[in-house]
């Protein structure tokens, strides 16, 4: 079979692929500590790599999981089994040979499968339930091209599982075009990719149409999902692309997700443009002061756990604890707060150990000047 025609590696993909290692650097070591088996599926896997050369998603995958086998912090008693779906028959032929090439342990099974996502996942998934079996922890990429062949049921299904997160693009610029498409055909697709017929109202109404599209995808999981997350991806022209919703009902996934999100942004750990790619803007520091806002109208005037505190920032705000830290750090020299220890635990000035301290926000003090 003749060698596929590989597309070009854009800055924003680049950004995607890196958000999914830095996520899989962390799940595959937190999640083999505590299971036996896990699954990785990418469902719409591509050939493996691109035009220059880089790695493609299923490739960073086993390689994530392969390192933590090297290093030790992946057990080999943990199997991993790895399905990657793919339909383009020169693809998934590419993809294979690109994986032969990896020196993979027993531990690993790989499966490049042909096919559409939808029905491989959906056979994965009856399976299951028509043995009353439970699915191991599961990641499921969803990567598609476009916005059909990825129906919300399907979503629901994989979040139903303990353990099980899903990672998709929704790819807001497509659907925005086409959600008013005369063809019926094409609008069909849209009530099944979002599992509402609410969908099809929103060219009825005449603005933040992409915003509507976004808000109603993050509603439409957060219905199965105790915890979502949103990343956009933006052109060159810094023109909205599509976005990637982490859905999970595991509080430590979406903090290491959002870790992860802050890594590629360091300025608002949301987004990611290729106008600005080769520009520090997205990747300096920036000043936390509004969680400090949040944080002493939350707590003023109390004594707080610093576990309660990692939470609320964690689940009710757009930052990580590692904020947190920094700023209690700042506020403790200005004696805006005071750091309670356990009881014979030696406390640095400037730590906070999450099960040793608590925290007490004091009344902010008259300034002279």
């Amino acid at each position: 079979m003749s060698r596929p025609d590989l597309i070009d590696m854009v800055p924003h993909t680049a950004a995607k692929h890196l958000l999914l290692k830095l996520y899989l650097d962390r799940w595959f070591p937190i999640l083999g500590k505590f299971n036996t088996r896990l699954n990785y599926i990418d469902g719409f896997a591509g050939p493996g790599e691109y035009a220059g050369g880089e790695a493609g998603s299923p490739i960073i995958a086993v390689k994530s999981a392969l390192a933590h086998v090297q290093k030790g912090t992946l057990s080999s008693s943990v199997k991993v089994t790895f399905v990657f779906v793919e339909r383009n028959e020169a693809f998934a032929h590419h993809l294979r040979e690109q994986l032969a090439k990896l020196r993979v342990p027993s531990q690993f099974s790989i499966n490049v499968v042909d096919g559409e996502f939808a029905a491989v996942i959906s056979e994965i998934l009856d399976g299951a339930e028509d043995n009353n079996k439970q699915l191991a922890p599961t990641f499921a990429f969803v990567d598609p091209f476009g916005f059909s062949g990825i129906p919300f049921d399907l979503m629901r299904r994989i979040l139903a599982y303990p353990k099980c997160e899903v990672f998709i693009n929704v790819m807001v610029e497509f659907i925005n075009r086409f959600l008013a498409h005369p063809d019926e055909a094409v609008v069909s697709h849209f009530p099944i990719t979002f599992g509402t017929d609410e969908v099809l109202k929103i060219p009825t109404r005449s603005q933040r149409r992409v915003g509507q599209i976004l808000d109603l995808y993050r509603r439409q999981l957060a219905q199965y999902a105790s915890f979502v997350g949103r990343f956009d991806m933006k052109g060159k022209k810094d023109q909205q692309t599509y976005s990637l919703f982490f859905a999970s009902n595991d509080p430590k996934g979406f903090l290491k997700m959002k870790e992860a999100n802050w890594s590629v942004d360091k300025s608002t750990g949301s987004q990611f443009s290729d106008a600005f790619a080769r520009q520090s803007r997205l990747f300096e520091a920036m000043g936390v002061e509004g969680l400090w806002d949040l944080l002493a109208e939350k707590f003023r005037d109390q004594t707080v756990p610093m576990t309660e505190i990692e939470q609320f920032v964690t689940e009710n705000t757009d930052f990580i604890p590692a904020h947190a830290r920094s700023l209690l750090a700042e506020h403790e020299e200005e004696e805006d707060i005071s750091v309670i220890p356990q009881p014979g635990y030696n406390r640095r000035k400037g730590t906070f150990r999450s099960d040793k301290v608590s925290i007490r926000f004091d009344k902010p003090k008259e300034k002279l000047f």
